[in-house]
């Protein structure tokens, strides 16, 4: 019997703390109960739901303040900018740069007035304060350690992605991320549309796949089983904080991005509780809480550090506008799917 004693006293060890930690998790819960909520705003947005739960819960812990996240789709998002302004309900909306411009059209969002904004560069805003980008995802180049110790690292520029040469290119299908398709986008801002459907047409012979998902072309990079991947940066920095064996690249030519933005809705009726929302989006610790928990973006923030990438350069980003329409979205991936994905007589 005696040698079932140090395993007995192991086990009610185990069941003490476990007891004890439930009493402090349950003790913490009624102190947080406890405080009065001052306030409780609505928020549409089009964001991940881990993200806005995330953000939810530390505004309400730090402020006692709460935020009531309503999710939608970026589709539904941009209906529902587009509704008169005495049927819009809520008091805040976070989402991309070309729902807020929607917004903007449609007469449903008023000033952001408050400090930090007028930091904030130009390209990231709208001219009148009616929206302020918070954070974006620029698009990045993922190279395997193989490849970029074979030759990647002259492989830095869109321009010599198309050179002739034998990498192989994983890219996500422009029809299957919204996200995506931004890139398509950009390029025919950049360029107009028939240089911008062509360099996807001679882009086309080193594509070895068109994914699904968004983070498909960068963890495939990372696992080496292609030698580039064209994602985004957010994606690209989980790999590398987790020690894969891989590249982060940034375009040396320039490269598009993906802005998120905050705008107040017109009908809010907490004006005051909604503009400190607005601030802390754009504060240092925002950003600091978002990479403790894995979100890795770069804020608009100026007095937040520039990132580098894997050769200490740091981002060079298209002087795009966006403004897109949903119409004119769909005729530029019906133009790409006819002209470029499922052409035949290229490879």
């Amino acid at each position: 019997m005696k040698r079932f004693w140090p395993i007995a006293l192991l086990i009610a060890f185990v069941l003490g703390m476990f007891a004890a930690g439930t009493y402090f998790e349950k003790t913490e819960e009624k102190e947080r109960t406890a405080i009065p909520v001052k306030a409780e705003l609505t928020i549409y947005t089009d964001l991940p739901s881990n993200l806005t739960t995330l953000l939810a819960q530390q505004y309400e812990m730090q402020y006692h303040v709460r935020l009531t996240m309503l999710p939608i789709t970026e589709e539904q998002m941009a209906t529902r900018m587009t509704l008169p302004a005495s049927d819009q309900k809520g008091d805040l909306v976070i989402t991309t740069r070309d729902n807020l411009d929607i917004g903007v059209k449609y007469n449903q969002l008023k000033p952001v007035l408050t400090e930090g904004v007028d930091e904030i560069s130009d390209r990231f805003k709208n001219n009148d304060a009616l929206w302020v980008g918070i954070w974006y995802d620029p698009v990045v180049f993922a190279q395997s350690d193989a490849f970029y110790n074979r030759m990647g690292r002259y492989v830095t520029a869109w321009q010599s992605l198309i050179l002739p040469g034998d990498w192989r290119i994983i890219m996500t299908d422009f029809v299957a991320s919204r996200s995506a398709a931004n890139i398509l986008y950009s390029f025919v801002e950049m360029n107009g549309e028939e240089q911008g459907l062509h360099y996807f047409v001679e882009l086309k012979p080193h594509v070895v796949q068109y994914a699904k998902f968004l983070s498909t072309p960068i963890r495939l990079a990372a696992l080496g089983e292609t030698d580039l991947g064209i994602g985004n940066y957010s994606d690209g920095q989980q790999y590398v904080n987790h020690k894969y064996p891989v590249k982060i690249i940034f375009p040396a030519d320039g490269t598009p991005y993906y802005l998120i933005g905050v705008g107040m809705l017109k009908g809010t009726t907490h004006e005051e509780e909604a503009t400190q929302v607005i601030k802390w989006l754009l504060s240092k610790q925002v950003s600091q809480f978002l990479q403790d928990n894995g979100f890795y973006y770069v804020y608009t923030n100026p007095e937040l550090p520039n990132p580098v990438d894997s050769l200490g350069r740091e981002l060079v980003l298209w002087d795009t506008k966006g403004g897109y329409t949903e119409d004119g979205k769909k005729v530029l991936l019906d133009k790409w799917i006819s002209q470029v994905r499922f052409r035949k007589d290229i490879q």
